[in-house]
């Protein structure tokens, strides 16, 4: 399928849709709907000054929530002309707005203590974006100082590319709806980033091939947790020098570095230690920083130990992983000890326990892996449309679909690859999907050539049934937040497509069964924690995708939320604390209005409003405490009372709570007929480079 070009525009607010959420949110969130408030309402920070255009006073008290606008402050408006037409523009100085808040944040698997990533408050993703359309060129310069990276920005993204046939058979193409709005739905990053996507594909590369044969050894060396370790005042030091910085601290914070460190600052509580995890534009951040260590590497090595990069060594980097040739070991040494230096003065440090040595053949362990799979999985799961030609050439040739997965022979051949090329599942299960994936589109394919005969539907539904087999067996040894999205696509795109087919009962039956009962498994497996919570979610709201005959019972939710039931009282009680924002919001989403959840659904009202006082109380300018308060007033599932006392918790009258629901249909939630569950997890697609 040809790829379509797209241009792009808004790029002042394009930002807050790319590159301010970590990959691992769940599919009911995301900017799409506070992007588009932005958006409509010409919503930016110009000149020191928070700005908006409003014909009426309706949406300042949005404005004031949003930005922590006191009410005594005065909001300035004037008439300006735009594109010969005349409009009113709102603004207060951004001083009088509280840009130091609280990130959101969340936890997920990851090694062995999983890893925090952040949401960052609303109004501090606007302050990033004016950031962007002021300093990317600046941006593009900083990042390109160095000759290792081998991930960096080099120009804003101005095309947006499409070819996804599955998506663009999802897509509501009703008149009316306006082509970018469809667009921006999978638009990977702000900026185009070379040279690579992920670090497989430079392992595959000429660059390192050529590297190889011209150096006899490689060593891989890990920063040791370096966005929890970055010192945000390193940033002025990176584009200034540390000596200048400190000698004229004050008029440092005036330049792109100092601006940049009191960014980061404000949208991490004021915290100069560690920098929030997750965003785009935290990589950005820490790009500069590590390209200030590639030049300061490379003059220090030539300067004090007489080796000269592309000579004596060759240095690739990528985000935070350094990939260093060599032929004399004293090379390698030398290199090792610059670097812990060099490293050392921005407060960070190498993770000696990840050092990786490798001696010719220089072929990591990942990529034998790799070329192991992609053979299995293609000698296993072959889908083709065969032409059966009668002797009679008068008669129509039969088509029928010709494919047969045996799961079991599949999952040991596929054990013994993983265990032979010594890694893990984890190491290998995101492009074990990635194929996965392309193989049941081919079987889509080979069906859709057939006669789609009883033969043909038996086939495919049998064929189905093995890969999930695989899939499941293998997601079950690395549930992570990125093996779970794969695992749901795959799910989603198979419910949609038999859908469609108008398959019979008994054969859909079949898959979704073995859908529910593993989805039933995993939740119960892994009940709800501080590492697992997205991945049960992800599986949950993809579990109410298939159908009312396989709802979960009330008796599992409460098990895996963790709510108990007070046989004496009647009632329900959650003794673990408070639910998060995701939890609440996909349990909302699940239960719905269905009158089997009725009584949990009441629960989940009552402890909102418990929430949400608490956190009013104790943490105002906490990024989950405005987003629920935003997404739980234009819920569709909770009772006018239940948004009322919302609404008197932040001190919004029923004139204020309409005017905050009148300001925008959703803001991070998708709710009812604004989710579609496919389409969300297409346009992940374009997010995985990480």
């Amino acid at each position: 399928m040809a790829k379509r070009r797209v241009s792009l525009t808004c790029r002042k607010q394009r930002p807050v849709l790319t590159d301010m959420l970590p990959f691992e949110v769940p599919p009911t969130f995301s900017n799409r709907g506070y992007y588009l408030f932005l958006r409509d309402n010409s919503v930016e920070i110009e000149k020191d000054k928070l700005c908006w255009v409003c014909e009426t006073t309706e949406l300042d008290q949005a404005m004031r929530l949003i930005f922590g606008i006191k009410h005594n402050t005065e909001i300035t408006a004037e008439v300006v002309s735009e594109w010969g037409k005349s409009k009113t523009r709102r603004s207060v100085p951004i001083s009088k707005c509280q840009m130091a808040t609280i990130p959101f944040n969340f936890r997920v698997a990851h090694n062995l203590d999983g890893r925090t990533l952040s949401i960052v408050h609303p109004r501090n993703q606007v302050a990033v974006a004016n950031f962007y359309a002021t300093h990317s060129a600046l941006i593009m310069y900083h990042t390109s100082i160095s000759e290792f990276s081998i991930r960096r920005p080099v120009s804003v993204s101005r095309y947006a590319y499409f070819k996804d046939k599955l998506h663009e058979e999802r897509i509501d193409t009703a008149a009316g709806v306006e082509e970018e709005d469809r667009e921006y739905e999978q638009l990977g990053s702000y900026f185009v980033y070379q040279k690579y996507r992920n670090i497989h594909r430079f392992f595959e590369s000429y660059e390192y091939h050529l590297s190889e044969k011209k150096y006899d050894a490689m060593v891989q060396l890990d920063v040791s947790k370096c966005f929890d370790s970055i010192y945000t005042h390193s940033m002025p030091w990176a584009v200034l020098g540390k000596g200048q910085t400190k000698f004229k601290l004050e008029e440092s914070k005036l330049t792109f570095g100092g601006r940049f460190d009191a960014l980061m600052q404000n949208l991490n509580h004021k915290e100069t230690n560690g920098i929030v995890i997750g965003p785009e534009f935290s990589r950005i951040f820490a790009e500069i920083i590590l390209q200030s260590v590639d030049v300061e590497l490379v003059s220090q090595l030539a300067a004090r130990k007489k080796l000269i990069h592309k000579v004596d060594y060759e240095i690739f980097r990528y985000v935070d992983d350094f990939f260093v040739f060599y032929n004399e070991e004293s090379t390698q040494l030398s290199v090792f000890e610059m670097l812990q230096e060099v490293l050392k003065s921005k407060k960070l440090s190498i993770n000696t326990a990840k050092i990786k040595n490798y001696k010719k053949p220089i072929i990591t362990e990942i990529t034998v892996a790799k070329e192991r799979v992609s053979t299995l999985l293609n000698e296993e799961i072959v889908a083709v449309c065969e032409e059966d030609t009668p002797d009679d050439p008068s008669l129509t040739p039969k088509r029928y679909i010709s494919c047969k997965v045996n799961a079991n022979r599949l999952i040991i051949r596929y054990k013994s690859a993983i265990k032979e090329a010594d890694v893990s599942y984890s190491d290998l299960l995101n492009y074990t999907f990635a194929i996965a994936e392309n193989k049941i589109e081919k079987l889509f394919e080979a069906y859709v050539s057939s006669d789609k005969s009883d033969r043909d539907r038996k086939c495919l539904s049998s064929a189905l049934l093995a890969v999930m087999e695989f899939a499941f067996f293998t997601y079950s040894a690395s549930p992570k937040v990125n093996h779970t999205i794969r695992l749901c696509r795959m799910i989603a795109t198979s419910v949609d497509f038999l859908h469609a087919q108008i398959f019979p009962y008994d054969l859909k039956h079949l898959l979704f069964k073995y859908i529910h009962d593993n989805v039933m498994q995993q939740l119960e497996k892994n009940t709800m924690s501080s590492h697992r919570e997205v991945e049960s979610l992800y599986l949950l709201i993809c579990l109410s995708h298939i159908g009312r005959e396989y709802w979960l019972p009330n008796s599992v939710l409460l098990r895996h939320f963790l709510i108990e039931e007070d046989k004496d009282a009647g009632e329900y009680i959650r003794s673990a604390g408070f639910m998060s924002h995701f939890s609440i919001t996909i349990l909302l989403s699940y239960v719905k209005n269905k009158v089997r959840y009725t009584k949990l659904k009441a629960f989940v009202e009552v402890h909102i409003v418990a929430k949400l006082e608490y956190m009013k109380a104790h943490c105002p300018n906490d990024a989950e405490t405005l987003i629920m308060l935003l997404d739980l007033v234009v819920c569709p599932y909770i009772s006018t009372d239940t948004k009322d006392s919302i609404g008197m918790i932040f001190g919004l009258d029923a004139e204020g709570l309409a005017s905050v629901r009148a300001s925008n249909e959703y803001w991070f939630t998708a709710w009812g007929d604004k989710f579609n569950l496919g389409k969300e997890l297409d346009a992940k697609r374009s997010r995985e480079v990480y």
